[in-house]
């Protein structure tokens, strides 16, 4: 009997990384704070009906615009009107800003986000109702 002696594997260490010099990192930093989904829930079930109610409020501001003529231009309506467009759409768009910055950061930041359509929103109504004459 015979047998073929041919190379034979070794095992070879693995190599791991060398220790870092402030310690090993927490492996919590990966995971998403808990309930982090609440603050921009909340804040868009806020936001939401109050962006509503300022669309509402654009689609009849032209009517604000009926008496405009040559001799009594409204301008400071227009550019309301243009101002309040500009302002519900980045209310619209940043929406999704906070659901993004709490599900990587901290609660707090995910609060403090979540304001920000509501702001938007709520400045949007009140540069449209200046612009109309009702503030």
């Amino acid at each position: 009997m015979s047998t073929t002696a041919g190379p034979q594997a070794s095992p070879q260490p693995s190599s791991s990384p060398p220790p870092s010099p402030a310690g090993p990192l927490p492996a919590d930093r990966t995971r998403a704070p808990r309930k982090w989904w609440i603050a921009p829930l909340a804040g868009a079930l806020v936001a939401l009906p109050v962006q509503l109610v300022a669309a509402f409020l654009l689609l009849m501001s032209p009517m604000a615009l009926d008496s405009c003529s040559a001799a009594d231009p409204c301008g400071r309506t227009e550019a309301a009107i243009g101002a309040t467009l500009v302002l519900l759409l980045l209310a619209l768009l940043s929406l999704g800003v906070p659901w993004y910055l709490a599900r990587r950061r901290s609660l707090g930041v995910g609060i403090g986000v979540s304001l920000i359509p509501l702001g938007l929103t709520l400045a949007s109504i009140g540069t449209l109702l200046l612009g109309i004459g009702w503030g």
